[in-house]
């Protein structure tokens, strides 16, 4: 496989197609399994010098993250600066044998590594996978707004009895002007209600929701109206990991020590903060 640098050496008229498919990219995707029981107990371990072992796992992470993953480019200079050796292309050819251990010339005039080429397009699935789930969230979460936006349009107007100023009202008693936003609690504590509806939203039994409720009532200072407008909201836009969801829009709303807010936080406005979780 070796050539002169600046003119490297073409694919074999029988080599293999590519082992990864020219879309598979992994770059920004800051992981790659290690495969120890390859690496420690194959013979580029026990053949291999420092200096050889040293660039070979240096090559490994570059093809990780070169396209097609799983891939090096064919050339002396370029393999020179993915392995550290920089603009020193003799140093490198000192070690490019065993260095490139397992790499195999496919017709594309890349060198591929089986064991990397098969992981990497894994990798690659899951990527996609993710990134459609978190397309499908994004779009269930803007339908979700605006079916609410369009409830909101379609209600009529407050009527405000003669007398009252509507503002200083809801200034003098912001907790009512909150808890008005949410579906009303059947009864001062719909317990069971709440409990069914988080064994809904997480999937868990009876016992469990019960264990969770009262771990979120007490949250929400014993504000069962609250804790089930979360309920409400979160059943609504069905996270994808609901009790995290649910404890985060509890502290949001009530500063984290029981005590509610006295404006309403919606519940997307705790959406962003999950992303990650």
């Amino acid at each position: 496989m070796s050539g002169h640098p600046d003119h490297p050496p073409g694919p074999c008229a029988d080599a293999p197609a590519p082992l990864s498919p020219p879309e598979c990219d992994l770059r920004g995707y800051d992981f790659m399994p290690l495969f120890g029981h390859r690496l420690f107990c194959g013979r580029m371990y026990t053949h291999c010098t420092d200096a050889e072992f040293r660039a070979a796992l240096r090559l490994w992470w570059a093809a990780w993250n070169q396209v097609p993953a799983g891939s090096l480019p064919m050339d002396d200079r370029a393999l020179a600066t993915l392995a550290d050796f920089g603009r020193d292309v003799r140093a490198w050819r000192r070690v490019r044998a065993r260095a490139l251990d397992g790499f195999v010339a496919c017709s594309d005039g890349r060198l591929y590594h089986p064991l990397l080429s098969r992981e990497a397009v894994r990798a690659h699935v899951g990527r996609l996978r993710a990134q459609r789930r978190r397309n499908d969230d994004a779009e269930r979460l803007r339908r979700w707004r605006d079916a609410r936006a369009d409830t909101a349009a379609d209600m009529p107007a407050k009527r405000v009895s003669p007398g009252v100023d509507s503002n200083s009202e809801s200034e003098s008693h912001p907790t009512a002007a909150r808890h008005a936003a949410r579906p009303p609690a059947s009864g001062a504590r719909d317990v069971a209600g709440m409990i069914a509806r988080t064994g809904d939203l997480t999937g868990r039994g009876t016992r469990q929701a019960r264990a969770l409720v009262g771990q979120w009532l007490k949250m929400a200072g014993d504000d069962a109206v609250l804790l089930d407008g979360v309920l409400h909201d979160a059943l609504a836009l069905r996270p994808a990991y609901p009790v995290a969801w649910v404890r985060a829009s509890l502290h949001q709303r009530t500063d984290g020590d029981g005590t509610a807010r006295a404006t309403h936080l919606a519940a997307w406005d705790v959406i962003p903060n999950l992303r990650g979780v």
